[in-house]
């Protein structure tokens, strides 16, 4: 029940983020969106507590895959934090660049601690490598040829970045091959999925200087779903349904 309550504050707390982010930033707006994220952080932690009152076990493999997975959530937080404060020295380039990379490396050290977490817990296959690098060849062919991004420095950050967005979606679809597409796993695949298409409104925010609101907000509701539904998959995995 816990678990469920916090899913909902964190969809009240997005909502009052949105309500009053604005292009400038600022103390209000940055303390909301740190409280909907350390919120996706308490979810998973109350998901595992949950888990094990119902299963009485850990094991060191789910142990294994609670601890990455809740390290890559930290990530996620510290990432977050992170892209704020580009937003408060946007007009700086040197340190708008900085909090760019800094942020980019933070998500990008929490997809691979999800990666890892998935390919111990479920195994891995030399598939999702394949799929992945193919899905973000088709990415960055749409981005620079069709859609005309310009990434400059950030291009080739940009391409490592996503092939671990990818990889991590494609080794969460071969997990549900693996497993007949049990519950904790298509959470995780629709958790990856939404992390990639947010990551690619985001794209279109930096790359493109598109700015529109509408873009701002589907890009933090894609990016919270996905987070909380990662979190909400600590609940359900080696749970009897």
């Amino acid at each position: 029940m816990i678990t469920y309550v916090l899913l909902v504050l964190g969809g009240l707390f997005l909502t009052l983020f949105l309500l009053f982010r604005d292009k400038n930033g600022g103390f209000l707006p940055t303390a909301l969106k740190t409280v909907t994220s350390m919120l996706f952080v308490a979810t998973a932690v109350s998901g595992v507590i949950n888990n094990y009152i119902v299963t009485g076990t850990l094991g060191v493999t789910k142990l294994t895959f609670y601890g990455l997975v809740l390290l890559g959530l930290t990530c996620g937080v510290i990432g977050d934090l992170t892209l704020d404060l580009k937003i408060v020295y946007k007009n700086n380039p040197r340190h708008n660049d900085l909090f760019t990379f800094f942020g980019m490396a933070a998500f990008g050290i929490g997809h691979v601690l999800y990666i890892v977490a998935v390919a111990i817990y479920f195994g891995f296959s030399a598939w999702s490598i394949l799929i992945a690098a193919a899905l973000t060849a088709v990415i960055f062919t749409v981005s620079l040829f069709l859609l005309k991004m310009q990434f400059g420095k950030f291009l080739i950050p940009s391409i490592v970045y996503a092939l671990l967005l990818t990889l991590f979606l494609a080794g969460t679809v071969v997990a549900g091959i693996f497993t007949a597409f049990t519950l904790p796993v298509i959470l995780l695949i629709v958790g990856a999925a939404l992390f990639l298409l947010s990551d690619l409104v985001l794209s279109m925010i930096y790359f493109e200087g598109n700015e529109a609101r509408v873009l701002i907000v589907v890009n933090h509701v894609l990016y919270y779903a996905a987070q909380f539904l990662i979190a909400l998959s600590l609940y359900y995995i080696a749970l009897p349904l």
